[in-house]
């Protein structure tokens, strides 16, 4: 059994995080940080998520560490759903043929490890991920053995592979947020500015944030309901998981129970049970249940831990020696006996023990991960009794610093690696790991498309560089590069070739065939034609802000890939601002990859609102992280900015929930859509009325469309006149192109190919025939399509005729393409050169 450990993440624009993969045997293990973007980095290089059983998280739980981690979750349980309807469907086949079926693989779900708050984080999801065929167990580490008792060496966790000691570091000054300025208070609405000042000086209890994680959200059912059912308190069982109402939000219900004999003060009082999972019990129209989403969780406080890890193999038997074995007249049989530490007999009834045929056991070899983004961390870790007990410490051999901006100079972490300069050190920051390229498929297409379209094709921004200075020869320490791996047991071996190599751009770039350079040509040659200049000025004189640029962040649905991040289109328009059309997972990252760091500010400063389109997590996943960072772009600036969220409800609940662990700049968010704190079934329809705070719209519209549940089609009508139409997901509404009739500008799903109809219908998707449909229906002037469906890694997959007209006013989206409204027409001249390049990509 061999035991691997690999840098599967380091900090870049589109991994903000580092973590690390261990494999042992047939599971895996994930240590460090589930930044934004990590399940398409495991996808990019090949890693296999699905082994995965525990995810140890480090550092301090909030969005940074973890804003990958749900979507990391629904991709494990998408292959858990996907290998049961392929087992069925093989076993339907192997039935008719008379042949053995096969065993459904059973997968025991994913234990999630990490400190304060990591169940309140999971649970603040709730309205938008629930009834997963996965399970998932949320261990949230509130105690500390050796901060009690530092002669405490046995291990927090263990089970057959490995063995863990948490480490959990206290902050040495308090995180309570900085107090607001006087402006903000008068600018900021008085309701939500009483509600985020007012935060509880402690931590709540993560019993029923844990509960509404296994039993709602990750039951490992599809079936289960997301509410509780009515129980009087005096017929609970010890077995039950239940809450009690308190106020408008929830208490974990603990005891006592009548059945133990105790004597209740309430008996009659309603207790609400939560189902277990796979029942369907609250189906009844009529039944009263408690949904769990009009509830908020019990209140949280900013957490003040961050953890680290130690991580050892058990050690190990030493090599079996047949051939001593044999010597002994050890029947080939009993061999396993020996290695399983059984004594058997040999010749002349000789007993053999294992020790005559075992060479010298092996110690079990380990890694720390030691997370420390701020100084005022330090103290607390360097006092660890950890470091000086040499039980825990023997036979460590590599230990990994995900570390903070400038952290990696610390000079006590320089003594502490003076003092271990036996173990290899590396280091995990932005400071000393290269900003490169996460996925080079896309970046090399991206390059591609830029020899045939330089004008909208921008080469994405990295830096293969590190500013730390390169540690000399012989020195422990060494700088994290992605793909670094080595193998820990049964025998060190480390391989110095094993890393992600730079992607070779330049070579992507010279292998564009010459006569794809030739029709390139051509268009630049038609797209710069005088006559056609006119003809364009003339048609498109009427179009307001035709400098606006619509820049597709994420094309791809459901999932990321190599090749298309999934939902977000970005729309810059000058001296109004920018607007976001969703915001799935990742979607900062691309913004910091098409823009360099002076104009990836000035778009956060001029964002003015996102609209989310629905609840489903390919949209959404990516918002949390890009308001975090609009917010702290404004706190920079000096000034009192607010973004407008156009959402449900129930997503502004979420947001809200997630601002009790780290300030989001919740307190300067407006919602439109939804303008009444706590309003369960008050979300606005039609055109709303955005106040003084306009942001640069004179209005937002809403339409119902079909898709899944409060799934909305958007217009923003910016105060230029601009009209902008979103489709969010939906099957073809005409509901949605006559309130939108006239629309500048439409972005349009566009799942699937016309040959996949039936799929169109059955996901409630659009086609691409029905995309178009509804444009010419809008009567849209220009038309972008996007969403597409993960198989088509190539546009080409997805050409068809246009009718005459919609050639000139209709352009397929990629990831990082910057095009402006007034040069539809322009682009559309390129689309020949373009559909040759992509056709002759391999997928």
């Amino acid at each position: 059994m061999t035991t691997t450990v690999e840098l599967a993440t380091a900090p870049s624009n589109d991994t903000p995080g580092a973590c690390i993969f261990l494999h042992h045997d047939k599971r895996s293990y994930i240590f460090g940080q589930m930044a934004e973007g990590t399940q398409r980095a495991f996808g990019s290089r090949k890693i296999h998520m699905g082994g995965t059983e525990h995810i140890f998280l480090s550092g301090s739980i909030g969005w940074d560490q973890m804003g990958g981690l749900i979507g990391f979750l629904l991709s494990v349980g998408g292959a858990i759903d996907a290998a049961k309807e392929h087992t069925m469907t093989e076993n339907i086949k192997r039935k008719e043929r008379g042949q053995k079926l096969l065993r459904p693989a059973a997968h025991g779900g994913i234990g999630v490890h990490g400190g304060d708050n990591l169940s309140h984080i999971l649970a603040a999801c709730r309205p938008v991920i629930f009834r997963q065929p996965i399970h998932v167990r949320p261990l949230e580490f509130r105690d500390d053995p050796r901060g009690i008792d530092p002669t405490k060496t046995a291990p927090d966790w263990v089970d057959d592979a490995l063995r863990v000691w948490k480490i959990p570091v206290k902050r040495a000054r308090s995180n309570s947020p900085p107090k607001r300025r006087h402006g903000e208070m008068l600018n900021g609405n008085a309701n939500l500015q009483d509600q985020t000042s007012k935060r509880r000086s402690t931590i709540s209890d993560p019993d029923v944030a844990g509960m509404v994680v296994e039993r709602i959200m990750f039951s490992g059912s599809l079936n289960n309901r997301s509410v509780l059912l009515p129980r009087k308190v005096r017929d609970l069982k010890p077995t039950d998981t239940s809450v009690i109402v308190e106020g408008e939000t929830l208490r974990a219900y603990k005891g006592p129970f009548a059945r133990d004999g105790a004597e209740l003060s309430n008996p009659e009082d309603t207790a609400w049970v939560f189902p277990e999972p796979g029942d369907t019990a609250g189906d009844g129209k009529n039944e009263d249940v408690l949904a769990i989403n009009h509830f908020p969780l019990p209140r949280t406080a900013y957490g003040n831990t961050s953890m680290s890890y130690i991580v050892k193999c058990h050690e190990r038997r030493g090599k079996f020696n047949a051939v001593a074995a044999k010597e002994f007249g050890v029947k080939p049989q009993d061999f396993r006996l020996l290695t399983a530490g059984q004594s058997v007999e040999g010749k002349d009834g000789k007993v053999v023990t294992p020790s005559m045929v075992l060479g010298e056991r092996q110690p079990g070899k380990g890694i720390i991960i030691a997370d420390i983004a701020t100084p005022d961390f330090i103290e607390s870790f360097m006092d660890r009794p950890e470091w000086n007990s040499p039980e825990i410490m023997d036979h460590i051999c590599v230990m990994y610093w995900i570390l903070g901006s400038e952290m990696a100079s610390n000079t006590q972490i320089k003594m502490f690696i003076e003092k271990h300069s036996h173990i290899k050190h590396i280091f995990c920051s932005q400071d000393t790991c290269p900003n490169m390229i996460t996925h080079p498929g896309s970046a090399e297409i991206q390059t591609k498309l830029r020899r045939i379209d330089p004008e909208r094709f921008p080469l994405p921004k990295f830096d293969n560089t590190v500013p730390y200075p390169a540690p000399p020869a012989g020195s422990p320490i060494e700088l994290g590069r992605v793909g670094k791996k080595f193998q820990l047991m049964p025998r060190l071996a480390f391989d110095d070739q094993a890393m992600a190599p730079f992607p070779d751009l330049l070579g992507a770039a010279k292998s564009v065939d010459d006569r794809l350079i030739t029709l390139a040509a051509k268009a630049k040659a038609e797209a710069t034609n005088a006559e056609f200049l006119a003809r364009v000025e003339e048609a498109e004189k009427d179009i307001p802000n035709r400098d606006a640029e619509i820049i597709p962040l994420g094309t791809g649905s459901s999932v990321p890939s190599k090749h298309r991040n999934v939902s977000a289109t970005l729309i810059r328009v000058p001296g109004i601002g920018n607007y976001l059309l969703d915001c799935g997972e990742g979607t900062l990252g691309q913004i910091r990859r098409v823009f360099d760091a002076e104009e990836t500010a000035d778009v956060l400063r001029s964002l003015r609102c996102i609209v989310i389109s629905h609840v489903h997590a390919d949209h959404h996943m990516g918002t949390a992280s890009l308001i975090k960072a609009w917010y702290e772009q404004s706190v920079r600036d000096g000034t009192n900015a607010t973004l407008a969220v156009s959402c449900i409800g129930r997503y502004r609940s979420m947001l809200e929930e997630l601002s009790q662990v780290e300030d989001l700049g919740f307190h300067r968010l407006r919602f439109p859509s939804c303008p009444f704190p706590n309003g369960k079934d008050r979300d606005l329809t039609g055109v709303e009325d955005l106040g003084k705070e306009n942001f640069g719209l004179a209005s937002i519209k809403r339409i119902p469309v079909p898709h899944c549940w409060r799934s909305y089609g958007t217009q923003l009508e910016l105060t230029s006149g601009l009209r902008i139409a979103y489709s969010g997901d939906c099957r073809p509404s005409s509901a949605f192109a006559q309130a939108c009739r006239g629309a500048h500008l439409l972005v349009h799903e566009c799942t699937f190919g016309d040959d996949k109809q039936d799929h169109a219908k059955a996901k409630k998707h659009s086609t691409m025939a029905e995309a178009l449909g509804i444009a010419r229906e809008m009567k849209a002037r220009r038309t972008l399509l996007t969403h597409f469906s993960q198989r088509y890694s190539k546009a080409d997959s997805l050409r068809r005729e246009l009718v005459e007209g919609e050639e000139q006013s209709v352009l397929l989206a990629f990831d990082m393409m910057r095009v402006k409204l007034g040069d539809f027409q322009k682009a559309a001249c390129y689309i020949p050169a373009v559909q040759k390049l992509m056709g002759n990509l391999a997928d």
